[in-house]
């Protein structure tokens, strides 16, 4: 049967979902837009999408499946991109990784969590069973321990510094090597800044830690964020992500912590009432490869594999201000139409003298015994690199980390 046959013989619904899986990359979406009647025209235009789709993977020499949790269409009329934002830049590490090896490598994205939720498929790649996967580095974390370094509350510093990390030949031959003995190699890493966000009824918007005492804020399986709220002081209160809605809106927790575009994502805006820009950890989502598997890889394909991981890293580099100040709106200069400026949440901005204060609740300095058998668990060598090439002078520039 030829792949146009394969693709006629499933059912409507399921070609439906294969085409919106398939056409996941902001730009051809948008190239798109306005130009497909529905109907007939509609889906041949899908079949002719996936068959290509499946000539590709057919011709390849090997299959890169890379799972996400996510969706690639959550904001169908959004300005600069139409998938939720943590998945940005996944789209187009596909398409980077199958043009930097002249098709060899096909990448077999797949959405929804099919492959398995963020805590399964990082034990999938360290098991071999699994090629690749995408997920926030605390999750990660969970696995690759060594990730924890990037967490320590203002350890890494404002975005740019992040941007440092992520090119840093330094970063790639501690933390990154790190990870690659653990057992998954990240690709790209896209950072969200964290903010703390509290429940619609509250009454309280947050400028100093005294007043977060004694609220429930929802965390993570990450230790760094549970000791940080341990100290901020709060009662930190695990709560998974699918529950964060129904927990915020019926008081089981007070406050979450998290990256403002991902609460818009999920639609937990509604329960919302105040946020307040602390800043002090990173939603960091990544894509990982399995060791296993890439070593496997030969040593060009290796290096096609890392070549559309820095064509991809360059990209999330470029999009990343854009996109927070255009479509999510958490900028104080955003739009009127973007996101979060459309929304009545009381946003707090902290003045610089006030977010001192936050910085200094929370300092190595004040928390040493906190913070030092961490440290040596999670890897003091790494740990260090990362507030070297953090604050070291100059901007983040764009290198090939993996290179000299």
């Amino acid at each position: 049967m030829k792949h146009q046959d394969e693709i006629k013989a499933v059912p409507m619904d399921a070609r439906r979902r294969k085409f919106l899986s398939s056409t996941s990359s902001y730009a051809f979406l948008a190239s798109l837009r306005g130009a497909i009647p529905v109907g007939a025209v509609f889906f041949e235009m899908a079949e002719a999408f996936a068959a290509t789709e499946a000539e590709k993977k057919a011709q390849a020499e090997h299959v890169m499946l890379l799972g996400t949790t996510e969706s690639p269409n959550r904001w169908p009329n959004g300005k600069l991109s139409r998938e939720q934002s943590n998945i940005t830049g996944i789209a187009q590490l596909k398409e980077f990784i199958q043009e930097e090896s002249k098709g060899k490598v096909y990448v077999d994205l797949q959405y929804g969590g099919t492959l398995g939720n963020q805590i399964e498929m990082p034990r999938k790649l360290q098991q071999g069973v699994l090629a690749a996967c995408h997920a926030s580095t605390q999750n990660v974390a969970a696995v690759a321990p060594v990730w924890n370094v990037i967490d320590f509350p203002y350890h890494v510093g404002p975005v740019d510094n992040f941007w440092k990390l992520m090119f840093s030949k330094e970063i790639n031959d501690t933390l990154r090597k790190k990870s690659e003995e653990q057992g998954m190699i990240a690709l790209c890493v896209f950072p969200q800044v964290r903010w703390i966000q509290l429940r619609k009824g509250l009454g309280l918007s947050v400028r100093t830690p005294e007043q977060l005492k004694g609220l429930k804020i929802r965390v993570t399986g990450s230790r760094l964020e549970q000791e940080a709220f341990k100290i901020l002081p709060t009662n930190p209160t695990p709560v998974v992500w699918g529950e964060v809605y129904n927990a915020m809106k019926d008081g089981t927790v007070d406050g979450i912590h998290i990256g403002p575009a991902p609460v818009a994502d999920y639609n937990i805006t509604e329960v919302v009432g105040t946020q307040t820009d602390v800043e002090f950890m990173y939603n960091s989502d990544a894509v990982y490869v399995s060791t296993g598997w890439y070593r496997k890889l030969p040593p060009a394909l290796q290096g096609a594999v890392m070549e559309g991981a820095f064509r991809a890293q360059s990209m999330q580099y470029d999009v990343y201000e854009p996109y927070l100040r255009d479509q999510w709106g958490i900028r104080q200069n955003s739009p009127a139409d973007s996101v979060y400026k459309k929304l009545n949440i009381d946003t707090v901005y902290l003045t610089p003298k006030e977010r001192e204060v936050w910085r200094e609740y929370l300092s190595y300095e004040r928390n040493k015994k906190i913070f030092d058998p961490l440290i040596e668990r999670f890897g003091k060598a790494e740990y260090d690199m990362v507030k070297k090439v953090a604050n070291s002078s100059g901007a983040a520039e764009k290198r090939r980390w993996w290179k000299a």
